[in-house]
């Protein structure tokens, strides 16, 4: 059975926008990128003027739970690790460094800001990157499924 025999289908065009992520056509495949959601995060946190820099997490600063800094703000903090997870879906190479981050986000304190910061630091530099899928490589779906 045909789907537009049962529901009301209109045809909106290419495709350019899906769930505030822009989709690039190319002659080899698709492209997807948030830039736009990149920056608008930069500028609600006030870091579009923040020099960039090469790795997603400090590797000199290590994290520790009971950090003696003073705590931070846990909600903006949370909040600032729920807009990196979202854009971790077209930038995967921040998706260890939110893993980790995520792990204090029950008691924040200044160094566990500063390494989000500095995740924000590194997408600026990477704001054009995005998630290539190739028009000519197999694209095989697999889905999982727990009863629990």
């Amino acid at each position: 059975m045909k789907t537009h025999s049962k529901f009301s289908i209109k045809d909106l065009g290419p495709l350019h926008h899906f769930l505030g992520v822009e989709v690039i056509p190319t002659p080899t495949g698709l492209l997807l990128s948030q830039d736009r959601h990149i920056q608008d995060v930069l500028t609600h946190f006030h870091m579009e003027g923040a020099k960039d820099v090469t790795t997603p997490l400090s590797t000199t600063k290590p994290l520790i739970l009971h950090d003696p800094l003073p705590p931070v703000n846990a909600t903006l903090y949370r909040l600032l690790v729920g807009s990196l997870q979202y854009l971790a879906f077209t930038h995967p190479d921040i998706s260890f460094a939110i893993n980790k981050l995520s792990q204090f986000m029950h008691a924040p304190s200044q160094a566990h800001l500063q390494a989000l910061k500095h995740v924000l630091r590194y997408l600026k530099g990477t704001i054009h990157h995005g998630l290539f899928l190739n028009r000519h490589s197999p694209l095989t779906l697999s889905a999982f499924s727990d009863s629990d």
